[in-house]
């Protein structure tokens, strides 16, 4: 199971990678351009904001350790359904605790969501074989998970902003 999952991290990382990649040559004016509502760093502070939210979250949950509740087709299911509405390009509000996101520089940015991804390999390599269907994780939409459904989670979450991120770089004509 943990292979799977660290198949799912390299995607994670090859498809921030290419956001990076996508907005590497703009301007620091037009990345922090929050004239349409957030900002394009705005989306990825949020994005790292809800990994570290949700990291924090796992890291107090293991802590139960054998008492958590196991996972069921239910929680599998609602989850499949939150990640399919999580990779449309619809919009709704983000859960308070992460939507008011900080606007740092570029190279800034990366560097703290690079250390979130590897605080999030290293709770995987950690996380006991024997908890992989225990309920560790908490989603707003799509309630307690397991691991894997946290890192299909992340992916989802994140092409979900690639969407935002797009309609901004179109208004503003970029």
């Amino acid at each position: 199971m943990k292979k799977k999952i660290n198949k799912k991290l390299q995607r994670l990382n090859a498809d921030t990678e290419k956001i990076f990649q996508q907005i590497e040559q703009l301007s620091p004016e037009k990345l922090e351009d929050a004239s349409n509502g957030w900002s394009i760093i705005q989306v990825l502070s949020h994005l790292n904001d809800a990994e570290t939210a949700s990291l924090k979250y796992m890291k107090k949950k293991v802590q139960a350790g054998d008492k958590m509740k196991n996972s069921g087709v239910g929680n599998s299911l609602r989850m499949w359904m939150t990640n399919q509405a999580l990779k449309s390009s619809l919009k709704w509000k983000a859960p308070s605790y992460i939507s008011n996101p900080l606007s740092y520089p570029l190279e800034e940015m990366k560097s703290k969501w690079m250390e979130t991804r590897a605080a999030i390999q290293g709770f995987v390599e950690e996380y006991p074989d024997k908890w992989m269907n225990k309920l560790v994780y908490k989603h707003p939409m799509g309630g307690r998970q397991n691991l894997n459904n946290a890192v299909d989670s992340f992916i989802y979450h994140q092409i979900h902003h690639m969407h935002q991120i797009n309609r901004i770089k179109k208004q503003l004509g970029v």
